[in-house]
């Protein structure tokens, strides 16, 4: 057996290509995308994210991170304001807290709050 490929003279007939219109916005540039609460059901804009350190028994909720990541949660702020957590364990609020980036670099805070 061989392969044939079509020619113009072939059993195929020509296809005349469709292009797309050219898009309003610059290449590799998206309109912002804001997060959704993660509670079920709630489909209120995320304005905190919360995030959990298991060994310490600790819940801290912090003002909205940059970037969205599989081990924490982001809520809206009905959510995060009647946020309760588990009995024994302690809630640590850092909305509108500043952090000096120089005190806490190479301490790893962050990845340990998320288990990683």
């Amino acid at each position: 057996t061989s392969l044939r490929t079509p020619s113009a003279s072939g059993p195929f007939p020509a296809v005349r290509a469709r292009v797309s219109p050219r898009s309003p916005w610059s290449a590799g540039t998206f309109d912002p995308v804001s997060r959704s609460c993660a509670r079920p059901g709630c489909g209120n804009d995320a304005v905190a994210t919360l995030s959990y350190a298991y060994a310490e028994g600790l819940v801290v909720l912090e003002d909205l991170t940059p970037e969205a990541h599989p081990m924490v949660h982001d809520l809206c702020r009905q959510h995060a304001e009647g946020l309760r957590v588990p009995l024994g364990w302690d809630l640590r609020d850092e909305r509108g807290a500043t952090v000096d980036l120089r005190e806490t670099a190479g301490t790893g805070t962050q990845l340990d709050l998320i288990g990683a």
